[in-house]
C-alpha cells in the first residue's frame, strides 16, 4: 500500500500512525495495512476494492506475465512487488495533474490543499473535501494564483468551467479509446502529452498509457538506450511492455528514483 500511495501517482494522502489518512467521496478515511489485509475506516469495502485495483481482474500476477521482459524491470517489480495502479476519481486527478506541470510532489501536495482548504467543505481533523467542478467556478484566477497555482490557475478555472457545462464529459472519456480520451483531453489548455497520459493511466483505465517524466526518459536512455521526442519514446515503451505498460512505467519510476546509481 506505501508504494501505490507514495509513488507520484496520487495526492493528498497523509501519513498517520502505522497507516494513512485521506479523502474519498467527500469523506475522510483511514487504511492501513497489516500483511495481506487492509483495515480501513470511513469507506466501504467496495470502494477500496476499487480504488486500490485489488478484484480478481486486477491480478498482478497477470501484469508481471506481460511487462517482466527484461532484467531492469524485474529488478523493479521484485523491489515494489504489489504496487498498483490506483482507480482515482477523473475530476480530481486531472486537475491534480494540471497542477503538477513544472513542479515537485510537495509543491503539487501544497496547491491541491490550498485548493481543498478554500474551495472545498471541511470535513474532520483538518481534512477538506475536494472542490467539485461548479465550487471550483465560483474561484476567480486571481483567487487560484494566490494559493500557488501561477500560471496553472487559468487552465484549472478552464477545465473546472467545461466539465461543469458537460456533467457527462467524464464519463465519455472513460469509454474512449486509449487514442481517442488522450486526443480530446489535449484538446484543453494546459494539458500537453504527459498530463494527458497520467490521467489516461491514472484515472481512465488505459493501462497502455506510459507518462514520461525527467526519470522515465532517464530510464529509457539509459537502460534501453532509447533517445527521441515524446511521441517516438511513448510508442517504443508501449510496443516493449504491451497493453500493461503503465505498470511497468510505474514500477520503472519507483525503482529509479529510489535507486538513481541504477542508471549510472
Amino acid at each position: 500500500m506505501r508504494a501505490s500511495l507514495e509513488c507520484g501517482q496520487v495526492f493528498g494522502w497523509r501519513k498517520q500512525g502505522d497507516g494513512y489518512a485521506g479523502v474519498l467521496n467527500a469523506r475522510k478515511v483511514f487504511v492501513r495495512q497489516r500483511g495481506s489485509w487492509l483495515e480501513f475506516e470511513g469507506v466501504s469495502a467496495k470502494k477500496l476494492v476499487h480504488y486500490f485495483s485489488l478484484s480478481p481482474e486486477d491480478s498482478l500476477e497477470r501484469v508481471y506475465s506481460e511487462i517482466l521482459v527484461d532484467d531492469y524491470v524485474r529488478q523493479a517489480v521484485n523491489e515494489f512487488k504489489g504496487l498498483r495502479i490506483l482507480r482515482q476519481e477523473p475530476w480530481e486527478c486531472i486537475v491534480s495533474f494540471l497542477c503538477s506541470q513544472n513542479s515537485n510532489i510537495p509543491r503539487i501536495e501544497k496547491m491541491l490543499y490550498g485548493m481543498r482548504k478554500s474551495f472545498g467543505a471541511p470535513l474532520e481533523d483538518g481534512f477538506y473535501s475536494f472542490p467539485t467542478p461548479a465550487q471550483l467556478c465560483k474561484a476567480t484566477e486571481k483567487q487560484l494564483k494566490q494559493i500557488g497555482l501561477g500560471y496553472r490557475a487559468k487552465y484549472v478555472k478552464e477545465f473546472a468551467e467545461h466539465v461543469a457545462r458537460r456533467p457527462a464529459y467524464l464519463k465519455e472519456l472513460e469509454k474512449l479509446s486509449y487514442e481517442k480520451a488522450r486526443e480530446q483531453l489535449m484538446k484543453h489548455s494546459g494539458i500537453g502529452p504527459k498530463v494527458a497520459d497520467c490521467a489516461c493511466l491514472y484515472c481512465l483505465k488505459k493501462l497502455e498509457a506510459f507518462p514520461i517524466d525527467a526519470w522515465i526518459k532517464k530510464v529509457l536512455e539509459k537502460k534501453y538506450g532509447r533517445k527521441g521526442g515524446y511521441a517516438a519514446l511513448s510508442a517504443f515503451a508501449r510496443k516493449r511492455f504491451g497493453r500493461f505498460a503503465g505498470y511497468a512505467q510505474q514500477y520503472l519510476y519507483a525503482f529509479a528514483r529510489a535507486n538513481p546509481h541504477s542508471l549510472t
